[in-house]
């Protein structure tokens, strides 16, 4: 008799119940339908990317070809679109594109400024004919400016003009120092242009200048025991620009000294690299420049006047001192003219007012002639009007005459 096996049958039951939890049900259409479309998004949103990427390189591609910067160093003239397409790219990229094989070949930009054997040599050096009395001006556009109007309201006046483009108070002071003992001139005039006073804290016009760099170079100070202590760029001429643009060490050795001591500059946009190639990464790369000058300028000027406790007030103070006690040594009349520009109102003058009234330094302050916040006082690119640059010139013209006795 075959006896029924209880265990043998379990199993087998077990068996197919563990067969039937583990099947995989067959998905649903809705759900096939869903994944497709994922799929498709997904796929979508990729070749969309693809094909974005590929635009932006043809763009880029394209607008390097078409609006190529101009590589011959005197060519002044590239076009608006050359240029705005050019303003990010790196500084150092720019001041090598400015050099010729000798300094006259070079940019005119690049050949101005510098504090070298040069300085002066084409400037009068005594009154000319028919007039009477020699004016050294130290400074900037502004002060030549003003410069060339004193001449033409007193024909007896001949003006010896000493500038740097957008030069700093360590400029002005500097090329006076080597220029002093070069001429005649019986008033000697240093220049201060309030926007340009953040320079104190650079050695040169490649990152003061910012989209536009003036690659000459000059000296910061440093106030040690009460006086001040010059501290000499590593790159002195446009010769020695030259050199180091061909030799990688003496270059380095340069842009180390400006990272150490020059607040302006950023590794960033200051040195060449691949995005220089780009014309969308420059444009990026502009914008980064542009806040990054912006917190350093905010850190010494706000719209309420420069910061008290900016390290190089006292430094400027001291340079006003010594510049008035040296021209005083050499018989001459010293003034100080503070030009106030856009957005700086008499800033300039009430950190300077102390020094002048406290030593006796003859000053004149442009605020109280031409207001900085009348907006007609101005030309499109933030220089004084002919008329009011006339007014300026009368004002040191007749501060000029009562000193002399004229």
């Amino acid at each position: 008799m075959h006896l029924h096996n209880s265990s043998t049958s379990s199993s087998k039951n077990q068996s197919t119940v563990n067969q039937s939890s583990v099947a995989v049900p067959e998905p649903s259409p809705e759900t096939t339908l869903s994944q497709s479309r994922s799929q498709k998004t997904v796929g979508g949103i990729l070749k969309t990317g693809a094909y974005t990427l590929l635009s932006l390189v043809a763009l880029d591609v394209a607008i390097n070809a078409i609006f190529r910067y101009p590589t011959d160093p005197q060519n002044v003239n590239p076009g608006n679109l050359n240029l705005y397409f050019d303003y990010g790219r790196s500084l150092q990229s720019k001041v090598f594109r400015q050099l010729g094989k000798t300094n006259e070949q070079s940019a005119p930009i690049a050949q101005v400024g510098w504090l070298d054997d040069q300085l002066g040599k084409d400037k009068p050096t005594k009154p000319r004919a028919g007039s009477d009395l020699l004016v050294a001006i130290y400074g900037m556009s502004f002060s030549d400016r003003v410069g060339e109007e004193l001449q033409k309201l007193d024909p007896k006046v001949t003006t010896r003009l000493i500038a740097g483009p957008y030069a700093p108070p360590n400029h002005s002071f500097a090329a006076y120092q080597r220029d002093r003992t070069h001429h005649q001139a019986k008033v000697v005039i240093l220049g201060i242009l309030a926007s340009s006073v953040q320079g104190l804290d650079t050695m040169t016009g490649i990152t003061l200048g910012g989209e536009v760099p003036a690659p000459y170079t000059f000296p910061q100070y440093d106030l040690v025991g009460g006086k001040l202590k010059p501290v000499n760029p590593k790159i002195q001429t446009l010769a020695q620009l030259r050199a180091a643009r061909d030799n990688p060490q003496q270059w380095q050795a340069f842009e180390d000294q400006l990272a150490e001591r020059d607040r302006l500059y950023d590794p960033l946009t200051f040195q060449h690299n691949p995005i220089d190639h780009s014309a969308i990464l420059r444009m990026a790369r502009r914008a980064w420049a542009r806040t990054h000058r912006e917190q350093v300028i905010q850190s010494i000027h706000t719209k309420n006047g420069f910061n008290p406790l900016w390290k190089q007030l006292p430094v400027l103070q001291h340079m006003v001192e010594e510049f008035a006690a040296q021209a005083k040594q050499d018989n001459a009349v010293p003034i100080v003219l503070l030009i106030q520009d856009q957005g700086y109102d008499d800033h300039l003058y009430r950190v300077l007012q102390p020094t002048l009234e406290g030593s006796d330094i003859t000053g004149v302050s442009t605020h109280t002639i031409v207001s900085a916040s009348d907006r007609r006082n101005f030309v499109g690119d933030g220089h004084f009007t002919e008329a009011a640059n006339r007014k300026i010139a009368a004002v040191v013209l007749k501060v000029m005459n009562q000193q002399l006795g004229r």
